[in-house]
C-alpha cells in the first residue's frame, strides 16, 4: 500500500540525516515560548522584585514614629530599631519583631 501525499510532501533530509532548514523551524517553534516567557517576565516576576526591593529599602530606613503593619496584621508604632529586630508599641504594650515581618511601612505625616 503506497501513500503517495505522505512521500511527496515529506521534507529533504540533510547530511545527517536532518530535515532541510531544522534551524529556522526550530526557532519558529520556540518563537510563542519565548514571547510568553517575556510577558510573564514584565507582568509578572519584575513587577514583584521592585516591591521586594522597595519593601527592603523601607524597613532598612525604619526609625522610631514609623507605623507598620506586620504579616500578622498587627499594626503598631516602631519605639526602637536594633539590628535584625524591630519594637513595636501596639496600644501600651511593647512587642519585639523581626524585621522580615514587616509588610508594610507608614511613614508619619504622608
Amino acid at each position: 500500500m503506497s501513500f503517495p501525499l505522505l512521500a511527496a510532501g515529506a521534507p529533504a533530509a540533510g547530511p545527517a540525516g536532518a530535515p532541510a532548514g531544522g534551524t529556522q523551524g526550530f526557532l519558529l517553534q520556540m518563537a510563542p515560548m519565548l514571547l510568553i516567557f517575556a510577558v510573564f517576565y514584565f507582568v509578572l516576576i519584575r513587577p514583584q522584585q521592585q516591591r521586594q526591593k522597595e519593601l527592603a529599602r523601607m524597613v532598612g530606613d525604619l526609625k522610631k514614629g514609623d507605623e507598620v503593619v506586620t504579616s500578622g496584621g498587627i499594626v503598631g508604632t516602631v519605639w526602637a530599631v536594633k539590628d535584625d529586630r524591630v519594637v513595636l508599641q501596639v496600644q501600651e504594650t511593647k512587642l519585639d519583631f523581626i524585621k522580615s515581618s514587616i509588610v508594610t511601612v507608614n511613614k508619619p505625616g504622608a
